[in-house]
């Protein structure tokens, strides 16, 4: 469910970035994406860390 929402919301920028492109303010949609793809990025790291931590017996 969660993977699907992510494409889902993904379809949704795309079709932003098409729209606004004719408006000319192609720089909206790109600035979007950054925080998406930062706050994933940031949910791997995190979840990263938290596997590390009771891989090793006792959690910290």
């Amino acid at each position: 469910m969660k993977t699907i929402f992510c494409y889902i919301l993904l379809a949704i920028i795309i079709f932003a970035a098409v729209v606004l492109y004719q408006l000319q303010l192609g720089a909206i949609p790109f600035f979007l994406l950054s925080f998406y793809l930062f706050y994933e990025a940031f949910r791997v790291i995190r979840n990263g860390e938290k596997e590390e931590k009771w891989e090793s017996g006792r959690p910290s």
